[in-house]
């Protein structure tokens, strides 16, 4: 009898580390590219959003580096970057001469300690992410999406110092976001 008991306990302190493995559904791997190379896994914000909703949100779907179904593969970018780039060099002109220049009517101005940089809704940082399915080959891309966050509108920036193209974008690209919004939908179109 006490055997019996020795074996059912085993059995049900076992039972937790089995069960992650049995409702696996989908297995999916995250990777980075910024062109160049790719790096495999999650960013800390990543993993804080995995550790913290996927076993409310995302049951029946794991993490799997080595055999995924589906990678989701993303990268950052910044769309209207042809106007940052132009709103940029003029900025960095008026910065630097304290002189606008003669072929753009930008409604900018320099004060004596700060230069105000306007956000553009045109102008948008963002988080790209693609969902490549592995069972085919080459692996066909069947979702594309983006995460991004809201920024303040206004930036402060140092008549010392020259801006950036992200300092007009109204949003900031948002890794985790970018991942969620991911999952959301591969738990919607699989049926997870």
């Amino acid at each position: 009898m006490l055997q019996k008991a020795f074996v059912l306990a085993l059995f049900l302190a076992a039972s937790p580390f089995l069960s992650p493995a049995q409702e696996c559904k989908l297995k999916f791997s995250v990777a980075y590219s910024d062109g160049k190379t790719i790096e495999v896994g999650l960013t800390p914000e990543q993993k804080k959003m995995w550790d913290h909703d996927a076993p409310k949100k995302f049951k029946g779907m794991c993490l799997d580096d080595k055999t995924p179904d589906i990678i989701i593969l993303w990268n950052q970018g910044l769309t209207g970057s042809e106007l940052a780039k132009a709103s940029v060099d003029s900025v960095n002109v008026v910065l630097s001469t304290g002189q606008r220049p003669t072929t753009t009517t930008t409604n900018s101005s320099v004060t004596s300690a700060y230069h105000y940089v306007r956000p553009s809704s045109q102008v948008r940082g963002k988080a790209d992410y693609f969902i490549l399915d592995t069972s085919k080959t080459p692996y066909a891309m069947i979702h594309q999406g983006e995460g991004y966050q809201d920024v303040p509108r206004d930036v402060k920036t140092g008549v010392d110092r020259s801006v950036n193209t992200s300092d007009l974008a109204s949003t900031v690209p948002d890794p985790a976001a970018a991942l969620e919004n991911a999952l959301k939908w591969l738990k919607k179109d699989k049926k997870i």
